[in-house]
């Protein structure tokens, strides 16, 4: 019941984001049927937004606008746009089937073409309005891999490369994935343990030419410097021992530490320095307690933040210091357990940590995702987890079930899973704010962006009828709508993101050549163009049936997968 209500209050909360949004893009898309249709002197009777019945409606001149009851789409009625209607001598230059084929091509083509230019001025307003982006600062660097090795570590600071300032990472990725087997010189800023201001390093690195993940991508192959990335461990921590100095204080497993002694604190690699130095500079108590603020962290929830007072006194700085206040990293840790599933069914809980699988002992999270998904039915009926509870070891069974799910690339991934999900919480560095008050720069960036999402909706369809990406990514109003509600609370520049990817979409999708969209209209208009005569209305009536048909299917298919989206990510 909580879920149903839940739904609802989403539901509501969604409407009015989605109105503004898909009512602005129906609109420029109308608008430009509607302007190259009164150029050429064809006579516009009816400018609706929304479907069936009309709800507001004024007439000025010839034309009729309205808003109507459903808000899914509109239309623009023509003079004369019914071969079966007879049209009388006199108004034969109003009659848009009558008008060459060339201006009927200008006029549908304009609907979609609005939507391109449209997204292009939408990024161009986000560039002089300002869009939070990821920051040039590096997350977690890997000891071993190919970037640590180069010389980058652990939150430097990427601000040159090959000379050329970069202030953003995407910056810096695109040059990486241009540049495989070449050389680059970095120049990077470095935290100094002994100072405020950072020291300036430079580094080495050459890119590795690797398979291009990115299935949206036209390159097969790009350049990657293994190990460079800006994800970093949260500084969420796990209750080791309930009995150390720092859950005797309150400190509880899924607790989020934001400062040791006022030391601000973001990631688990910072955590064990930030008390070292606390601890040099005596920042405690003379009774030897340390001051921690810390939040509670569960999935979907904020806690307020929270004092507690640790006793440090009898810390050995010869040893790890964490380890004696009783925490540890919550890789292992299991964060959440779906309902019904395997996990659930063999008694994990959330705030488990998996220290082996079928008694072999595990150490980094990919052991388990690897020891699970490879699960052999055939060899084995059961897979052995063994798990701390509450500084117990307990040993439980669980038989893996055959999942279909989707991979990052948007593909699917049939494996053996659970139904566990780890407190293995990444984040990372502050956004930057890209932001440009010169117009010519912002409309080129405009023209530039609306260019490669482009370009990338196009590869998505391509892959998608290449079979691969998922037709689960195929949403419809309900995703969408819970989109532009999501993006609508967190800022107008997400707002106006999301809104030009959709109207990006709108433009491809209206050109697929389906009777019914304006695709199909253009594919009838150049056959005429090209036979120097029009389709027959027989072939037209049965393509428009077939066309509608498509599109009630997809319709369907669309929704189904919107809700069930919607009830996986609500748990059920």
């Amino acid at each position: 019941m909580d879920i149903i209500i839940s739904w609802l209050q989403q539901g509501l909360s969604g409407i009015v984001p989605f109105v503004i949004m898909i009512g602005l893009l129906v609109f420029v898309h109308e608008l430009g049927h509607f302007l190259v249709a009164k150029y050429y002197n064809v006579r516009v009777e009816v400018f609706s937004l929304g479907f069936g019945k009309k709800i507001l409606q004024h007439k000025k001149g010839d034309t009729t606008y309205c808003v109507s009851l459903i808000p899914l789409g509109g239309y623009v009625k023509m003079y004369g746009d019914d071969p079966t209607a007879d049209v009388p001598a006199a108004e034969r230059e109003h009659a848009f089937l009558l008008k060459p084929v060339g201006q009927r091509i200008a006029i549908v083509l304009a609907g979609p073409l609005m939507n391109l230019f449209f997204a292009a001025f939408l990024f161009m307003t986000i560039a002089m309005v300002g869009d939070p982006v990821m920051s040039n600062q590096l997350g977690d660097v890997a000891q071993g891999s190919q970037a640590y090795e180069a010389g980058f570590r652990s939150g430097d600071r990427i601000v040159a490369i090959n000379g050329e300032e970069k202030s953003f990472w995407r910056e810096v990725a695109r040059k990486i994935s241009d540049s495989p087997n070449q050389e680059l010189l970095f120049r990077v800023e470095r935290s100094a343990a002994d100072s405020d201001a950072p020291q300036t390093q430079e580094v080495r690195a050459t890119p590795r030419l690797v398979e291009n993940e990115n299935i949206l991508s036209t390159r097969a192959k790009v350049g990657q410097i293994e190990g460079l990335n800006i994800e970093s461990l949260s500084s969420l921590v796990g209750l080791k021992d309930p009995e150390g100095p720092a859950g005797q204080a309150g400190i509880r497993t899924f607790d989020m530490i934001s400062q040791i002694a006022g030391q601000e604190v973001g990631y688990w690699r910072e955590l064990e320095p930030a008390l070292r130095r606390a601890l040099d500079s005596h920042a405690h108590s003379e009774s030897g307690m340390m001051s921690f603020h810390v939040r509670a962290y569960e999935v979907e929830k904020t806690h307020p933040e929270r004092e507690v007072l640790v006793d440090v006194s009898e810390l050995d700085l010869e040893r790890p210091l964490l380890a004696q206040l009783g925490l540890e990293s919550t890789e292992l840790y299991i964060l959440r357990v779906r309902r019904d599933s395997p996990a659930e069914q063999a008694g994990l809980k959330p705030g488990d940590k998996i220290v082996s699988l079928n008694q072999q002992e595990v150490s980094e999270w990919p052991h388990v995702v690897k020891g699970v998904s490879g699960f052999n039915p055939e060899e084995q009926e059961y897979l052995g987890f063994g798990v701390l509870r509450q500084g117990e070891r307990i040993e439980l069974q669980a038989q893996p079930e055959l999942t279909n799910l989707m991979n990052a690339q948007g593909q699917d991934d049939r494996r053996y899973t659970v139904g566990i999900v780890p407190a293995y919480i990444n984040v990372t560095a502050p956004p930057a704010l890209f932001r440009t008050r010169n117009p010519i720069q912002a409309a080129s960036i405009g023209a530039k962006e609306s260019l490669v999402m482009t370009q990338m909706v196009v590869m998505g369809v391509i892959r998608l009828i290449q079979g691969e990406v998922s037709t689960k990514n195929i949403a419809g109003v309900i995703t969408i709508g819970r989109f532009a509600s999501q993006t609508f609370e967190i800022g107008l520049a997400a707002f106006l993101k999301m809104m030009a990817i959709l109207s990006i979409n709108l433009f491809i999708i209206n050109l697929l050549p389906i009777p019914i969209l304006d695709g199909g209209h253009l594919m009838f208009f150049f056959i005429e163009a090209i036979k120097g005569a029009p389709v027959s209305l027989k072939k037209m009536e049965v393509a428009q049936t077939v066309g509608l048909l498509i599109l009630m299917g997809l319709l369907i298919f669309s929704l189904f997968n919107d809700i069930t989206n919607w009830f996986s990510s609500a748990g059920w």
